[in-house]
């Protein structure tokens, strides 16, 4: 296997910003559709590079309505940095050990908050998508807090380039039918698609 694949190999957030950038700016875009400008709701936003895409674009996020505004919660501290001066948009940062290898809050603590909300929408980053095991990470504490945006959310939307289609990191957070839609940049292959299909999953391909 190579070392590259190994379930357990986890890059560091400036490691993986260079990567598929424009796969990651075209997900965002795409993913923004569900954040029109009348929408008044709830998101959730986890750590990593295609999410903090989607950030980018909540910053210039406008509403229809003048005064409006968006609640954000997040466990990234550079997803916070990029909207803490977002006048349409109410922070909340959630608290817990911060991981250097991706500037991530997690923990028991961070875990409980999560749990304690009900997002409308979260969007959620993986290192790996695959038909026979979920959603899945390397580390534990980053698993521990995908799985609570997931259960939390009304609506788990799952962000993945289709370099993590196919593949399985060590730990799953989320079993296929538990999340709502996946916004990729490419179509899935077709084990996977079927699987997404099967699990009643919508698909949106930027």
């Amino acid at each position: 296997m190579p070392i590259g694949r190994s379930s357990v190999v986890e890059l560091s957030v400036a490691e993986r910003e260079g990567q598929h950038g424009s796969a990651k700016s075209e997900i965002a875009r795409a993913a923004m559709r569900l954040v029109p400008s009348t929408f008044t709701g709830s998101i959730a936003i986890d750590a990593g590079t295609t999410c903090a895409a989607v950030a980018a674009e909540l910053a210039r996020w406008e509403p229809a309505t003048a005064g409006a505004t968006l609640t954000v919660i997040t466990n990234s501290v550079p997803i916070a940095a990029t909207l803490q001066h977002s006048e349409h948009v109410e922070l909340h940062l959630l608290g817990g050990r911060v991981r250097g290898v991706t500037s991530a809050a997690v923990g028991t603590a961070t875990v409980e908050q999560i749990s304690a909300l009900r997002p409308d929408i979260a969007f959620v980053g993986t290192n790996g998508l695959s038909a026979g095991f979920g959603l899945s990470t390397p580390d534990e504490y980053e698993a521990a807090v995908k799985g609570a945006y997931v259960l939390a959310a009304r609506r788990a939307v799952v962000l993945a380039d289709a370099a993590k289609h196919g593949v399985e990191a060590l730990m799953r957070f989320a079993r296929l039918d538990e999340i709502d839609t996946v916004v990729t940049d490419q179509e899935p292959p077709a084990d996977l698609a079927g699987a997404l299909t099967d699990a009643d999953v919508e698909v949106v391909v930027a």
